[in-house]
């Protein structure tokens, strides 16, 4: 036992060196936890371009049109769904944004103001589930970046034979390509921190726009100059039908990117001042939409020119190495490669790896800091066997491509919290305090869990009918089918008119006053100046009692 608690108290967490070092670690808080320093607000404007360009110049935007291709629209009805989706998600980012921006924390405390320092954890696992598996998918994907780089260098790589088993999941040369991906990947994600990462984002940005314009000119040409029929839709739909897809392909695109923008208070915290990160956001549904768009017309020329449907570029030029292996086709294939790996390493680090990092922190504080939570959540990454996800498991990532249906309820409660029952006012010390405002009923705000439970059941029988899939003996009603069709916008409504309400019977304790962290660790509560006796006392109606604290954090 000696030794266990040995080792347990070599592995807490060490407070920060900078001017919240009086603040200790404790069972809710770290210093990857608490306000950002700073020396550490280090994004500006450009660098808030280039995350959001990141995250929307990259293989998931790009076979964005395959998914509503596949549920019967046309090219024209996609980009529509596209277009109009992403300017919700670029609404809801900006809306769960401004509270890193204007607090310095992250997410997790998000959540813990609305749902309760226990109850945030439903939200942050279902953030981390999504994650888990689109990270282990975008890690496959970067082994697949792999083999198409060393089968433009290496005839006898191209050639190579398989000699793994099918039951395996996997060939030879991705397996290899896989290995490479994690020994480059991983270094990466140990040695560069969050608020340094923007220099490589504002390169990566650049290469990324290049490389995908180069395919899609490439594919073009290749075509005879022509676009092709821009991918005919898999299935006939009456007028009326059509109209409902097209409302459920908004509902899969802003739900589908909701799971990103609800969570990026961990990123805008780093932002030098609190508008900094504004003028970025709308380069979210521009990059998605125009990536979308490349995709499209790409996949359609490539299709028509080839006479094979892939919306997968890496399988695409994977193709086109095995049947045209040029010179010319070895180097476009070399520096495509070489540019879908960048791609793929900085989705991954930016929306997946690094952002569970931070949320894993946020449960086991006194264990894990960011960059433990980043390498642990990496490492069951890999031994999950993530190619599994795309080659044996083609129901459960058609669930986690629906997964909009459970996280736009969440992020309707999350932002009436913040921005019309709070008015973007924390008790900042008390999002570490148990027993505090924010405890609500044994760490559980009622109000928030009853309301995400309304807004997202009635879209559950469409959602099993549709991963089921056509075959499947599970049917259900029309109107079931339309409450799925239109989820993101009925469970955001209905959560967040009812979460409004149960706020209005029975308001929470604490409303209307902000409290930060001095650098101290005291706490500076607006609105109150310090009294003759050197006690704290009330300016107006502050509504809380003021009081002295200790600059440590209750455990």
């Amino acid at each position: 036992m000696g030794g266990a608690s040995a080792l347990l108290k070599r592995l807490e967490v060490k407070p920060t060196d900078d001017e919240y070092e009086t603040i200790k670690t404790s069972r809710w808080g770290n210093r990857d936890v608490y306000p950002i320093a700073h020396d550490k607000r280090t994004y500006g404007i450009y660098a808030f371009v280039s995350y959001w360009g990141t995250c929307g110049i990259c293989l998931s935007s790009w076979t964005i049109g395959s998914s509503l291709i596949g549920i019967g629209l046309t090219a024209s009805q996609a980009m529509t769904s596209v277009t109009i989706g992403m300017l919700i998600a670029s609404v809801t980012a900006y809306l769960n944004g401004t509270p890193g921006a204007k607090h310095h924390l992250g997410y997790g405390m998000l959540a813990r103001s609305a749902f309760g320092l226990w109850g945030s954890y439903f939200c942050i696992m279902l953030n981390v589930f999504q994650s888990f598996v689109f990270y282990g998918t975008q890690m496959y994907f970067g082994g697949q970046t792999f083999v198409l780089i060393l089968n433009a260098i290496f005839p006898t790589f191209l050639r190579m034979k398989n000699t793994l088993p099918e039951s395996a999941g996997i060939t030879t040369p991705g397996l290899i390509g896989f290995v490479l991906f994690i020994i480059l990947y991983f270094p990466i994600i140990y040695f560069v921190p969050a608020w340094k990462v923007q220099k490589l984002l504002e390169v990566q940005v650049v290469v990324a726009t290049v490389t995908l314009l180069g395919i899609m000119g490439w594919a073009v040409h290749s075509n005879g100059g022509s676009p092709g029929d821009l991918v005919s839709p898999a299935i006939k739909l009456s007028k009326a039908e059509a109209g409902f897809r097209v409302v459920q392909g908004i509902t899969s695109v802003a739900g589908t990117y909701t799971g990103g923008t609800d969570r990026v208070s961990d990123w805008t915290r780093y932002g030098r001042s609190r508008h900094t990160s504004t003028p970025a956001i709308l380069t979210l549904a521009v990059t998605v939409t125009l990536t979308a768009l490349v995709g499209i017309i790409s996949t359609s020329a490539l299709a028509q020119s080839y006479g094979m449907l892939e919306w997968n570029p890496l399988i695409m030029l994977q193709y086109v190495q095995q049947t045209q292996y040029t010179a010319k086709c070895r180097a476009g294939t070399f520096f495509a490669g070489i540019g879908l790996l960048s791609v793929t390493v900085f989705v991954n680090y930016t929306q997946n790896c690094v952002s569970s990092g931070m949320d894993v922190a946020m449960m086991v504080p006194k264990y894990i800091t960011q960059r433990r939570g980043a390498i642990i959540f990496s490492i069951l990454g890999v031994l999950a066997n993530p190619w599994r996800f795309l080659t044996q498991a083609s129901t459960f990532i058609t669930v986690l491509s629906r997964f909009g249906v459970f996280m736009s309820p969440a992020a309707a409660i999350l932002v009436v919290d913040f921005w019309i029952v709070r008015r973007t006012k924390w008790n900042i010390p008390e999002l570490y305090t148990p027993g505090g405002i924010y405890w609500f009923t044994g760490g559980v705000n009622w109000r928030a869990m009853v309301a995400y439970a309304m807004g997202m059941w009635p879209a559950l029988p469409g959602f099993i009918s549709e991963v089921s899939g056509p075959g499947s003996s599970i049917h259900v009603g029309l109107v079931w089918k339309r409450f799925y069709q239109i989820s993101f916008f009925f469970g955001f409504a209905t959560s967040a008119v009812l979460f409004y309400i149960f706020n209005r019977i029975s308001p929470p304790p604490g409303l209307g006053v902000q409290v930060d962290f001095d650098i101290d660790g005291t706490h500076i509560v607006e609105g109150a100046e310090m009294g003759r006796d050197g006690n704290l006392e009330k300016e107006g109606d502050v509504g809380v009692d003021i009081r002295k604290v200790e600059p440590s954090v209750g455990s």
